[in-house]
């Protein structure tokens, strides 16, 4: 047969069979994959590119309804004019507005950054005088730490821990692929200076004058120089506050012919803040061998969060950060002290591709059994040795276009593993045949010839199998990017296993296999054969039985697509539980993860106290949990963000009413329990705790499967009256809280708050001589302090401020108000209480705004089921809801393309969170599987020259689809 003749397997096969090339392309292979695995990033999750930033402006003093009219409406209206923006967020409140604007997916950041910082310092002009100017900072999720270390003991406090943190910070930094660190937690140190009303008052000394003489006398700075004997020296005032000491000596006054000290109005003391906005905690599990040896379980801490810079591995970096931590540790770290690696993203990216490797060897043996039973042993090592150079050729072309390890890499590795060994088990399959049969003739040739027989249908199979895997590129939005390491590995795997067929199992068929007749014909007793002869044999020659084959198969796959709509079918309707048989609608089965997340709100006037009592409550049930390794307490503010609260917006959370408690469990190599169910056994335990505590919301965060959202249900309700809407959405609430399977109920509308406003007499100020801004001062300096510059200290590693406040033990009240006094120009005290009355009052409620439209938003979460049926049912139950001004709240986007919200024609409450995700994904996915199969349509057209052929094998894949419904469905019911 000429070369001429042959295919491109053929010519393939022909030229590498004795070339030397080949043992050079094993050689390149096994080490472009040893590179590939030491060199290619590593992470937990595929790089995302989400541009987004945040715009603050503040306007002190200014209801929150002014701030969305003023500053609010203006900057949306003009950060709109941007192209590739895909949502932005804005909130009003009392003195400041807040703007989040979330890029498309795939927008260069800084590029957007630019266009957004210049779009609004064109538009600071026609802000009022009296806002602050705009500022403009970055979302990017490469500041998400990879590494959180924290310190613990039962005998030094938060304030000793954060000393020794930020120096354990410092040598941090010098790391290579270290882009920030910072800790959480702790208290710094202060100079604080207490101040007593009644000392000031017996000795005549006002805040003004202490403020005054304070910023007076911490001055420094060059003053010049002057020329002595002939040389110019440098003349310097060496006049700074550089301890306590010397803050408590400063004069602010003269009584009875001696000096007034600030210590003899007032206490000065060195160290941290006493009244706690924020604190952190943390306790061992029953899981930890060190759990129950310490007095008190849960015991101070803080944290360092490291995280790496763009393009690092995450293995090698977050190694290099733990073996730097481990060092300090063992250097000057005290024994008391307790080192724990709370989050190690770099271990979970070692974890899963070593997981890769396990399932590797796992693929390697099986394939190696099968081939060998029914081909023999030498033919079963070349193909298993084929599935290595596969994933090298693989992993090489991950390194080299840019992409990382990460879960969804290897997700899409382990998928095509089947998959690599079919272009090999065929080629290797057929020359086995041909050598069995074979007694004299030409080795060379008959391999040659066995590889290009195979060669056409091959390469067909496989680029169809390529051309669905690439259809995968429609995928819109951010699940685009998140399954593009499926998109990328799955067709490279499948072409690297074509080039490993057609080069190395030819060569080593021909070098190591035998050729000569085995069986005769007619002496090997083939089973499957016959048993495939006796079904198709009466299904060709009968035309009855073919009938009663199709009836078979129709009436299956009238089955298969009903099992999908089945689930609507219940008894208590699309709110009921699920019908047996039926199929869950979700986009991704949970994963088994070593750690979770517990967020609490409790209502905006909790004080901090109340807030530390439920946590408390909810870590006791935590060391019950014999799968608990640790957990930690961030009381006051969020915890340590990750990639999910980044874009949740989970960063701005503080305030005495909010909690989070990181929990770690056992790695799940280590138990048999997924953190699933560990999840959904604690759930009714801390709902127990929770509904003690009224007003509250509690959320179990675990890490999602797929892109996260801001819930799992969110129902988002636009409108114009912000009395109607707060109406609305607890009346949207009420029916989540009677829809089946929902939990976890929140919502965007803040219970109110109560406020004491001060009244200033404008009138008796002005004939006293004293101003408004005199009075607020004032008051801000009794209430809040005030910071009055700083001590300079050596080697201290953060600044320490000067705090000039009164104790929390004079409150505020008309007695108080007696005791401050104000000095006019003329040099008269005035009292405080004259110029003021104190009247109760509401503080200003927040506004919410999405996409230039004011918006109020309800959320929850799934115990079990999917949310699908869930928001079908409370759509029925919630459009044409009756708003109150004769008018109907309409629902909206549900459809597969995303509705932009519209308030002309009246209220409108527009589904998000995992269903509009669901949706999307499905949307683009239905696209994807029509252009895949129109592909494979024309390209078995283009093969077989006709428009008969390929439909008779394109019937397979609803056949396929079938199997696969019923296999679903069945371990579903499991």
């Amino acid at each position: 047969m000429k070369d001429s003749a042959f295919n491109l397997a053929g010519k393939i096969a022909e030229y590498f069979i004795i070339s030397k090339l080949t043992i050079l392309f094993i050689i390149a292979c096994v080490l472009l994959g040893v590179f590939s695995l030491i060199l290619t990033p590593r992470e937990e999750n595929p790089q995302i590119l989400v541009p987004g930033a945040e715009v603050f402006v503040s306007m002190p003093g200014v209801s929150s309804e002014e701030v969305e009219e003023l500053i609010l409406y203006p900057l949306e209206a003009a950060i709109s004019e941007l192209t590739g923006i895909d949502h932005i967020y804005g909130n009003a409140m009392n003195s400041a507005c807040l703007i989040v604007i979330e890029f498309d997916v795939g927008q260069d950041k800084e590029e957007s950054l630019t266009k957004l910082y210049d779009k609004v310092s064109r538009i600071q002009d026609k802000l009022p005088p009296e806002a602050g100017p705009p500022i403009v900072k970055s979302i990017d999720v490469d500041d998400v730490p990879i590494v959180t270390i924290t310190l613990a003991s039962e005998v030094y406090d938060d304030y000793a821990l954060k000393r020794l943190a930020d120096r354990m910070v410092e040598r941090l930094h010098s790391l290579g692929d270290t882009s920030m660190a910072y800790v959480k937690g702790g208290r710094n140190r202060e100079i604080r200076i207490e101040l007593d009303p009644e000392h000031l008052q017996a000795f005549g000394i006002t805040m003004d004058t202490i403020h005054a003489s304070l910023s007076a006398s911490n001055l420094a700075g060059p003053l010049g120089t002057i020329v002595i004997t002939g040389e110019n020296n440098p003349l310097f005032l060496k006049g700074f506050l550089e301890s306590a000491e010397a803050v408590a000596r400063l004069i602010v006054g003269i009584y009875n012919g001696r000096p007034v000290y600030i210590e003899d109005v007032a206490n000065i003391i060195d160290g941290p803040p006493v009244e706690r906005k924020r604190v952190s905690r943390f306790a061992f599990g029953p899981a930890d061998p060190r759990f129950g040896k310490s007095h008190d379980p849960e015991m101070p801490a803080v944290t360092i969060a490291v995280a790496k810079k763009k393009g690092a591995n995450a293995v090698f970096a977050a190694n290099d950060i733990c073996e730097r931590v481990e060092r300090m540790k063992n250097k000057f770290l005290p024994s008391e002290v307790q080192v724990i690696i709370t989050r190690n993203d770099g271990a979970n990216a070692n974890d899963a591709v070593n997981r890769l490797i396990e399932h590797l060897g796992i693929a390697i043996i099986i394939v190696f059994c099968v081939i060998a039973l029914f081909l023999g042993v030498r033919e079963a090592v070349i193909t298993g040795v084929s599935v290595p150079l596969i994933l090298s050729l693989t992993l090489g072309g991950d390194l080299l276009f840019g992409l990382t390890i990460n879960r969804m890499t290897l997700f899409g590795i382990i998928v095509s593993l089947g998959l690599m060994v079919d272009a090999s088990i065929v080629v290797i399959e057929n020359i086995n045949r041909h050598f069995v049969n074979m007694e004299k003739g030409d080795k060379k040739l008959a391999t040659v010839l066995a590889t290009n027989e195979i060669g056409n249908p091959t390469n067909l199979a496989t680029i169809g199998i390529m051309l669905v895997f690439s259809s995968l590129i429609m995928l819109t939005d951010m699940s685009g990017p998140y399954i593009f390491p499926i998109t990328f590995n799955a067709p490279a795997a499948m072409l690297a296993s074509l080039l490993v067929a057609y080069i190395i199992t030819p060569w080593a068929a021909y070098h190591w296999l035998k050729t000569g007749v085995k069986h005769r014909p007619g002496q090997q007793k083939d089973s499957l054969k016959k048993i495939y002869y006796k079904i198709i044999t009466p299904l060709i020659d009968k035309p009855k039985a073919r009938w009663i084959l199709f009836l078979i198969i129709i009436l299956l796959a009238g089955v298969s697509f009903m099992q999908p709509l089945w689930q609507f079918v219940r008894p208590q309707g699309p709110g009921g539980p699920i019908s047996y048989g039926g199929v869950g609608v979700d986009i991704m089965p949970k994963d088994d993860k070593n750690t979770f997340n517990i967020t609490i709100d409790m209502p905006e006037f909790t004080p901090i106290e109340i807030t530390d009592q439920i946590t408390r409550e909810i870590g006791q049930l935590l060391r019950q949990q014999p799968r608990v390794t640790n957990y930690q307490i961030f009381l006051g503010s969020s915890g340590i963000i990750d990639f999910s609260g980044l874009l949740r917006g989970a960063s701005h959370k503080a305030g005495s009413y909010v909690a989070e408690i990181r929990v770690n469990l056992v790695n799940k190599q280590l138990r048999h329990e997924s953190s699933v169910t560990i999840v959904r056994e604690l759930r009714p335990a801390i709902e127990k705790v929770r509904a003690r505590y009224p007003g509250c919301t509690l959320r179990i965060m675990e890490d999602p499967p797929g892109p996260p959202v801001h819930s799992t249900i969110r129902a988002e309700i636009y409108g114009h009256d912000l009395l109607t809407l707060r109406h609305l959405n607890e009346k949207v609430s009420r029916e989540f809280q009677k829809t089946y399977d929902i939990i976890e109920i929140n919502d965007s509308e803040a219970e109110d708050v109560r406020e004491y406003q001060i009244i200033v007499d404008k009138e008796k100020a002005a004939l006293s001589g004293i101003t408004t801004s005199q009075v607020a001062l004032a008051l801000k300096r009794i209430v809040d302090g005030d910071i009055i510059g700083r001590v300079h200290i050596a080697e201290e590693k953060n600044a320490v401020p000067i705090s000039l406040n009164i104790p929390r033990k004079y409150q505020i009240d008309p007695v108080l108000l007696a005791k401050i006094y104000l000095t006019n120009a003329a040099g008269t005290k005035i009292p405080v209480s004259e110029l003021t009355r104190i009247i109760p009052g509401l503080q200003d409620r927040l506004i919410c705004h999405k996409d230039n439209e004011r918006v109020t938003y309800v959320g929850a979460a799934m115990l079990k089921s999917s949310p699908f049926c869930a928001v079908v049912d409370l759509d029925q139950r919630i459009d044409g809801m009756a708003v109150g001004d004769g008018s109907k709240l309409t629902t909206g986007n549900l459809s597969l393309k995303a509705e932009d919200p519209d308030i002309i024609d009246g209220y409108k409450l527009f589904w998000d969170g995992e269903m509009r995700l669901t949706l999307d994904i499905f949307r683009d996915l239905g696209f994807a599987l029509f252009l895949s199969l129109t592909a494979i349509y024309l390209l078995l057209v283009g093969y077989y020259r006709s428009f008969m052929i390929p439909v008779i094998a394109m019937v397979a894949i609803p056949l396929g689809f079938m199997l696969y419904r019923r296999m679903s469905g069945a371990l579903d019911n499991r």
